[in-house]
C-alpha cells in the first residue's frame, strides 16, 4: 500500500490507445512524468499525437506535454523498474493482458503499484499466477485512489479542471 513515505512521482502507462494517451496526460497535468509504452516507440508516439488532436485537448497547457515520454515494449520495458505506478490500458483481450503483465512482473521493482484500466475483464484474472511478488490489493473504491499521494511538479495549470466531470485515472483505479 502506498504512503506518504512512499509517493507518486513518477507512472508508467501500458497501451497508448485512446484510454491509454488520456491517462498519461492527466499524469502530465498533475506535474507527474509519464512514460507511454506500446508494441513499439512509433506507436506509442502516433498515440499520443492522435491525443493532442482531440478537442478538447486532454493536456491543460501545451508545454505538459513534455511530461510524457514515449517507448515500446520491443525496447523500453526494463524502464518500467523506475516507475512508482503502472498502469495497463492494453486491448481488452485477456492473453495479451496476461502476457504483458507477466513480463511487467519480471522487470519491476518490490512494492510498485501495478493496476489495470480494463472495463470487461475481471482484475483478478488478469494477474500472473506465476508471480514471485504477489500484488496488494488496493481498496476499489474512488476515494481510496483520490489518498494515493501524487507528488507532480506542480507545473500544471488547473484552469481547464472545472471541465471536466471524471478523470480516467479514477477509473483506473476502480475498474
Amino acid at each position: 500500500m502506498t504512503s506518504a513515505a512512499h509517493p507518486i512521482r513518477s507512472v508508467a502507462v501500458l497501451g497508448a490507445g485512446t484510454m491509454g494517451a488520456q491517462i498519461a496526460a492527466h499524469f502530465a497535468n498533475a506535474g507527474v512524468p509519464a512514460l507511454l509504452l506500446d508494441l513499439t516507440a512509433d506507436v506509442a508516439r502516433e498515440g499520443l499525437k492522435r491525443a493532442r488532436a482531440l478537442k478538447p485537448e486532454p493536456f491543460f497547457t501545451p508545454d505538459t506535454a513534455a511530461l510524457i515520454t514515449t517507448g515500446g515494449f520491443d525496447t523500453d520495458l526494463k524502464t518500467l523498474a523506475g516507475a512508482d505506478w503502472i498502469l495497463e490500458a492494453v486491448v481488452e483481450q485477456l492473453d495479451v493482458k496476461r502476457a504483458l503483465l507477466e513480463q511487467v512482473d519480471d522487470v519491476r521493482r518490490v512494492g510498485t503499484i501495478v493496476s489495470s484500466n480494463t472495463s470487461s475483464t475481471r482484475r483478478a484474472i488478469c494477474i500472473s499466477s506465476k508471480s514471485s511478488r504477489p500484488p496488494k490489493p488496493i481498496p476499489s473504491s474512488s476515494s481510496a485512489c483520490r489518498r494515493l499521494p501524487i507528488t507532480g511538479s506542480g507545473k500544471a495549470s488547473s484552469s481547464r479542471r472545472t471541465r471536466r466531470t471524471s478523470s480516467p485515472i479514477t477509473s483506473a483505479c476502480t475498474a
